[in-house]
Parts: C-alpha cells; sequence; structure tokens
C-alpha cells in the first residue's frame, strides 16, 4: 500500500510539474495510486509476466475516461501523470549499462523486457480508450 500511495504522490507530482491544479489534481492521484496497486497485486502473481502493467494500464485508460468525462477535462489531463510510474526506464538503463559493460545478452534481455512492458502498457490504454469511450458516449453517465 505504500508503493500505491507513493505512486499516487508521483502522479500529483507530474500533475504539478504539467501544471494541472485544484481536484483535477487530486483526482489524478487517484487515479495513480489505484492503478499502481491493481498492478502490483497482479504483477505478483506467479508467471504473470507484463500481466500488472497490462492492467495497470487498463485501469489508468478507464478511470482517467470517466474521470475526463466527470471532471470536463481532456483524457491527457489524468492519463500522461498516472501512467509516469509504469515507464519501464529502470529497464533502459539496465540494458544500456549492460550493452556499455559489453554483457550483450544481458542487454538485449533487458531490453526486450522493457520494450515488452511498454508494449503492454500502450495495449492496456488503447483498449481502455477504445472501450471506455463508446460506452460513456451510449450511455451518457
Amino acid at each position: 500500500m505504500v508503493a500505491a500511495l507513493l505512486s499516487g504522490v508521483t502522479a500529483v507530482a507530474f500533475g504539478l510539474l504539467y501544471q494541472v491544479s485544484g481536484w483535477t489534481l487530486v483526482v489524478g492521484g487517484i487515479v495513480g495510486a489505484v492503478s499502481w496497486a491493481f498492478a502490483t497485486l497482479l504483477g505478483h502473481l506467479p508467471g504473470a509476466g507484463f500481466l500488472g502493467d497490462f492492467v495497470g494500464a487498463l485501469i489508468v485508460g478507464g478511470l482517467s475516461e470517466i474521470a475526463a468525462y466527470v471532471r470536463h477535462e481532456p483524457v491527457l489531463v489524468f492519463v500522461v501523470p498516472a501512467i509516469i510510474a509504469f515507464v519501464p526506464g529502470d529497464l533502459v538503463y539496465q540494458s544500456m549499462v549492460a550493452f556499455l559493460k559489453s554483457q550483450f545478452e544481458a542487454g538485449l534481455q533487458s531490453g526486450l523486457s522493457a520494450l515488452f512492458s511498454a508494449g503492454a502498457i500502450s495495449l492496456g490504454l488503447a483498449l481502455a480508450t477504445a472501450v471506455i469511450r463508446p460506452l460513456i458516449r451510449r450511455s451518457r453517465i
């Protein structure tokens, strides 16, 4: 739960960096915390692979679509700060360090993990938008 709380703080900090203000900032922090909590829980399942990244991004996308509709804000105001915690920067860094140390197999493994993680994140965001947005338009929550 501490990691989820810190992810929410990270989302708020990046929201401030992007000049998001007021309750929109609070909602963005909640989206970041909730999505990270679910991603962490699913990521610890045996054989989960990139399921945590996918489901976390799916939750970010879905909650951001709903929050954007309710708050009358663009979706990106919620998505960008909340998804920052999912970016596989550590894997890319490990890959670059391994390549610089001439450990090409480890570098390739870390690089491919980063690539698949980024793919899972983008697939989760795209799927959430493709499913949630038409539902919101049809039902007019």
